[in-house]
């Protein structure tokens, strides 16, 4: 089968799709699987080689060649394809980039969620959700009030409105993405120092407790199994992350240091969290943390980390500021760690999340790195 322009451009894809969501979405109409569809776009004088199913991954990988043919099947500009479909960016490191097309189908490298139907109206078709990468600060659809979820057969979100906090945070982390290119470290370092205050198990900590709660009501889950989601402390991200990143309160930081030592500046630091945050009880909480607690856990510790390397940049931002430790970075799936937040077993609490599709998804995680994180 050869695929006509004039029977792909009717369904163009959403901005930040998963290119094997466009071809699912495409091929349904006309009752064709999605491998099929490929195959016809990639036919040619050459041999067409296709990686997996669209059963063993959901994104779609193409090489050179392969890009140029479904440019060219679609009437599409090959930039437009490229700048709504990350994926097609670049040709996958396992697939061979020579000159016979090639595809691939593979877990996406990145978080996905599906989009608001709301939004995309007629773009969603019954079995064939629209999934695309949220990036920096997109999930959660503000208009309609819900945090969007990775479920590949359907649409799967929460609804946010006894969740105001979290709709405010989202403002603010737009803001922020807005602003910073480098926001998404930002958040992801943020996420670690909050993450190192949810696995202490405060007894004094009541808001995340309600959090869970009023979550757990919406979700229909077990509370256990909310616990460790990335929206019960999303606003205390944000707010530490927009005063991590504030130019200001960085100088600040510096000058404190500066006159009068790192354990000053530590404390400034913490009451201006424990104000932002809301929590009065904290910032004593945290100095007094700080000062009994083995230095090993304070080489570890990703605030402590990050105000040693701001105070020893001379004025400036340096390359690894917002590296997170690779023991620090909260944990995008549900492990072991989970014990730290719940006594239930952790094999669980992971079943009844997945059951409730809260263990995909955006995470506030660090970006891959050229080379592991260095160590103190």
């Amino acid at each position: 089968m050869q695929a006509s322009a004039s029977t792909l451009v009717r369904i163009p894809p959403v901005a930040g799709e998963l290119t094997g969501s466009w071809f699912r979405r495409m091929a349904a109409p006309y009752g064709l699987p999605a491998q099929d569809l490929l195959r016809g776009i990639l036919s040619g004088a050459h041999r067409v080689q296709v990686t997996g199913t669209p059963g063993s991954g959901l994104e779609l990988f193409l090489n050179t060649p392969a890009r140029t043919a479904l440019a060219r099947s679609t009437g599409l500009p090959l930039t437009r394809l490229i700048r709504l479909l990350p994926a097609l960016a670049a040709p996958h490191g396992r697939l061979a980039d020579d000159d016979n097309p090639r595809a691939a189908w593979y877990m996406p490298g990145e978080a996905w969620v599906g989009t608001c139907p709301a939004c995309t109206g007629r773009a969603w078709r019954p079995g064939q959700p629209v999934l695309v990468y949220p990036g920096t600060a997109g999930h959660v659809c503000r208009r309609h009030r819900r945090w969007l979820l990775a479920h590949p057969g359907r649409p799967a979100s929460i609804p946010l409105e006894t969740l105001p906090e979290v709709l405010t945070a989202h403002r603010h982390h737009s803001a922020l993405a807005r602003a910073r290119p480098d926001a998404a470290d930002v958040v992801a370092l943020a996420a670690a120092v909050v993450w190192s205050w949810q696995v202490q198990g405060w007894r004094s900590e009541t808001v995340w407790q309600d959090r869970v709660r009023r979550l757990a009501a919406v979700t229909g889950s077990v509370p256990a199994a909310v616990v460790p989601h990335a929206l019960v402390s999303y606003p205390e991200t944000i707010a530490v992350a927009r005063l991590l990143g504030a130019p200001r309160w960085q100088q600040r930081l510096r000058e404190t240091a500066a006159a009068q030592g790192a354990g000053a500046a530590m404390e400034l630091l913490l009451r201006e969290i424990s104000r932002r945050a809301g929590r009065p009880w904290l910032a004593d909480w945290l100095i007094a943390y700080t000062r009994t607690r083995p230095r090993t856990a304070a080489q570890t510790d990703p605030l402590d980390r990050w105000l040693r390397r701001l105070t020893a940049a001379d004025g400036t931002e340096s390359d690894g500021l917002w590296t997170v430790h690779r023991p620090a970075v909260r944990p995008t799936e549900y492990s072991d760690r989970v014990g730290f937040l719940t006594d239930r077993r952790p094999r669980s609490i992971c079943a009844e999340a997945g059951a409730a599709f809260l263990t995909g998804g955006w995470e506030p995680v660090p970006s891959p790195r050229s080379g592991p994180a260095p160590c103190p």
